[in-house]
């Protein structure tokens, strides 16, 4: 019987981009096997709003393509026929004159045991599905197909009355016509594939670093961002990006989002074809920065509507909001919309505002500059928008915003929204920071690595419930390891007890001042992981009494005097006051403010270069 075809009579150009597996269960359309008619309709077109395109500034996310609207009123909305073993076949074609790509958007999706939904070019070179039960909800979105016509198939035990699913909308990608076309990629020639020597370090991290067909309004638009880990180290699925990547979408929107995994070439050469990789729709944002780029510091935290199965190899990403300078790494991203690709930096980072070369330790930015390498010199590009700066330690310390490198200019700077400033300080608010999110557990650390979430490997981490004390003072840790731990050993220098083999170790007491580290070692039956954490605990003097009726305090540090010791006290304005001070003991001396008023003073004690910071009453 002769096919035909759905119209969508719509006038525009597009950019190839494909995806071979989303969440699904496994499954071959009937279509495939038998010659089963498609209905034809014809559904009014829609013209497409150019106000997006074009946009080659990092700053705004690359645009992709656009929603073109899609009713099953249509007048002929697909046909039922029956395949050879007597199931039901219902199944409508789309095109859309000239489109490089396309896909759909579903909505009340509420497929019955033994329903199966394909999507698929007329060729079936590409096919996307089954989807099952297992994708229900208020909402489904399929990657694009490449070519510029797709076939929706149902295959259903027994032809239905209604449909159990709604189509809401088709995406349509377009070509940005001042760009050259490469079927599935457009990124620079100067990149840098992830899998090129350069990426040997980062295997793991490339892993997190996903693509994303955003969703905003009747636009769609490619971005980057990354699986991140959070100290409950549960692996639920947040993912890190710029918030300027969808700054309008709504709900629905974000609910529609695509996350494409593993879009990379296999080695170091570009392939013929495009490669094979995974993906999942939907998300829920959770925090953003909530300020423009003068202001906030560009972030975007969501939460992905599934988990991530483990066969796309998925890794979570670790932190550093120390806000601490970096002196090297890379960012993992995909510039154009292209395949993965890695930037590599030398240069310590520098701290700013936003697209401003002035120092600022106050800035919520980090400026990069790019370096040249073995395969490439590898920059970002619009659709990089989002993508992870690592530090050495393949820790996230920022996503990208904007900036001017490029193939053409690769010595100008790019700038990063700080992961420290996204941490708490874009507002009060839990909507704001990312902090209630990435740490639930109130840990306090500064660091947490990255996560594999097969179970057969082990991850140590560990907490305390609190970090800052007083000579004297107990902390109690926490063990957050990661996987089937058999056995823990715990190190506390400087502590009593000095190390403990309980997986929670009972509290441990510091009688002097100091910055000491705290180690953890773990154990499962073939495998071995430890974390140390450098100047974890800080001990502070202790000050007594507190407050002082005659205005004279003792000072204990529980050991010797540091020599190098400086004392500056001040009022809460900032203003010096005059002070006395006389040694007591070895371990301790006064400190005499009788002369000055009752109130509250702050004793900054330097030692070492560091500065501990103790409030004393006065109350006369």
């Amino acid at each position: 019987m002769k096919k035909r075809l759905t119209i969508l009579a719509f006038l525009i150009t597009g950019l190839i981009i494909d995806g071979l597996a989303q969440l699904h269960v496994k499954g071959t359309p009937v279509a495939a096997k038998e010659d089963l008619p498609v209905e034809v309709s014809y559904i009014r077109p829609v013209k497409e709003d150019t106000n997006n395109r074009n946009n080659n500034n990092k700053e705004y996310p690359l645009y992709a393509g656009y929603i073109a609207g899609f009713s099953n009123r249509a007048e002929k909305p697909g046909t039922w026929s029956f395949s050879k073993n007597g199931n039901a076949v219902w199944r409508l074609g789309i095109t859309v004159k000239e489109a490089k790509g396309l896909n759909v958007y579903f909505e009340n999706v509420n497929l019955k045991n033994g329903q199966q939904l394909f999507i698929y070019d007329p060729g079936l070179k590409t096919v996307l599905g089954a989807f099952s039960q297992i994708n229900n909800g208020n909402s489904l979105a399929t990657e694009l197909i490449p070519g510029d016509s797709l076939i929706i198939e149902l295959d259903s035990p027994k032809k239905t009355s209604i449909l159990p699913f709604t189509i809401s909308d088709v995406g349509v990608s377009v070509l940005n016509t001042d760009r050259n076309e490469r079927g599935f990629g457009d990124a620079g020639s100067c990149e840098v594939l992830v899998n090129c020597p350069e990426g040997d370090d980062w295997k793991n991290e490339k892993r997190g670093v996903a693509k994303i067909l955003v969703r905003d309004g009747s636009s769609l638009f490619w971005c980057t961002g990354s699986l991140v880990n959070n100290t409950k180290v549960d692996g639920i699925p947040y993912f890190l990006t710029a918030n300027h990547c969808g700054e309008h979408a709504s709900e629905q929107d974000y609910s529609k989002w695509i996350f494409y995994f593993n879009y990379e070439s296999t080695d170091c050469e570009f392939p013929v074809n495009e490669p094979s990789h995974q993906s999942l729709s939907g998300s829920k944002l959770i925090a953003n920065a909530g300020q423009s780029t003068s202001t906030g510091s560009d972030f975007k935290l969501v939460l992905l509507k599934d988990d991530v199965p483990k066969d796309y190899l998925p890794f979570y990403n670790g932190w550093n909001r120390s806000g601490d300078v970096s002196a090297s790494g890379v960012t993992i991203h995909h510039p154009e919309g292209d395949l993965k690709m890695i930037s590599t930096y030398d240069i310590p980072l520098v701290s700013t505002d936003y697209n401003n070369p002035t120092p600022d330790p106050e800035g919520h930015y980090w400026q990069v500059k790019w370096k040249k390498t073995e395969s490439g010199f590898g920059v970002t590009e619009p659709g990089s928008s989002g993508c992870p700066l690592f530090d050495p330690s393949g820790y996230i310390i920022g996503q990208l915003s904007g900036g001017r490198a490029s193939c053409s200019s690769p010595e100008q700077p790019d700038y990063y929204g700080k992961f420290s400033a996204s941490w708490m300080s874009n507002g009060t608010d839990s909507i704001n920071q990312l902090q209630p999110w990435l740490d639930p557990i109130n840990s306090g650390v500064m660091t947490l690595r990255g996560v594999d979430p097969d179970s057969s490997g082990i991850m140590a981490n560990f907490s305390a419930d609190i970090v800052e004390i007083s000579t004297g003072g107990q902390v109690h840790f926490y063990n957050n390891s990661h996987g089937n731990i058999t056995s823990s050993r715990w190190y506390f220098p400087g502590g009593e007890p000095s190390g403990s083999e309980m997986t929670d170790p009972l509290p441990v007491t510091y009688h002097n001042a100091g910055e000491y580290d705290v180690k953890l070692v773990v154990h499962s039956a073939n495998s071995i992981d430890s974390l140390i954490r450098k100047n974890y605990i800080r001990v502070l003097p202790n000050i007594t009494p507190n407050p002082s009726t005659t205005g004279k305090f003792k000072i204990i540090f529980g050991s010797q005097v540091p020599e190098d010791l400086d004392i500056k006290v001040t009022d809460i304005s900032g203003r010096n006051v005059r002070y006395y001070v006389s040694p007591v003991t070895k371990s301790s001396f006064e400190l005499n403010l009788s002369t000055i008023p009752s109130g509250v003073y702050l004793v900054k004690i330097i030692t070492n270069g560091n500065t501990r910071i103790l409030k004393a009453v006065v109350s006369k």
